[in-house]
């Protein structure tokens, strides 16, 4: 097994047209496709927001945020907001995040995660956002778990189960991040 890439060797950038895509294989044909022929023109109709990841120059991943809603009723209680009067909390979707799949198991993905986690706390400083969803992958979802999130009521089953992630906490035991700015 290879080595752990250190998250200071990792530069996350906004996808734009100056990245080279083409050569981006994750060992999943969508979200390869959806890469290299959907996300700068999806970002152009804001419909949603790519960001690449690089080691040494080299694309190693690359994941995307859109808004989203959840159910109050599909979460669980304990994650809930005390009298809240609507059906729906508003929450940053997680859409797609892929490893390329020669750096697989070298903690792209968790560092991803991260500064996704981190761009949904800048969202909630501004607008408010208490939650982060995505339709995993189903081969993912312990990827997920391990890192927090929870499955939302009644979506094991489904084909691309949902889950969450409450901000809450997260937020309590970190201290200001804003000088932790992944972005170049």
């Amino acid at each position: 097994m290879q080595h752990k890439i250190p998250d200071l060797e990792l530069v996350t950038y906004s996808l734009s047209k100056r990245n080279d895509v083409s050569s981006f294989c994750c060992g999943n044909a969508d979200l390869n496709d959806f890469l290299k022929n959907d996300a700068l023109i999806n970002q152009e109709q804001l419909i949603n927001k790519t960001y690449v990841c690089y080691f040494q120059e080299q694309l190693v991943g690359y994941f995307t945020l859109t808004t989203d809603t959840i159910q109050v009723k599909s979460i669980d209680n304990s994650d809930c907001v005390d009298g809240f009067p609507y059906s729906k909390y508003p929450a940053l979707k997680l859409a797609r995040l892929a490893t390329h799949e020669s750096f697989a198991g070298r903690g792209v993905g968790s560092y991803m995660l991260h500064i996704a986690i981190y761009l949904t706390q800048k969202v909630s400083n501004i607008a408010g956002c208490r939650y982060v969803t995505v339709d995993s992958k189903p081969e993912s979802v312990g990827f997920y778990i391990k890192h927090g999130f929870k499955l939302v009521k009644g979506s094991s089953k489904k084909e691309y189960p949902v889950l969450y992630l409450n901000m809450q906490p997260i937020v309590e035991e970190l201290e200001p991040i804003e000088s932790l700015d992944p972005f170049v």
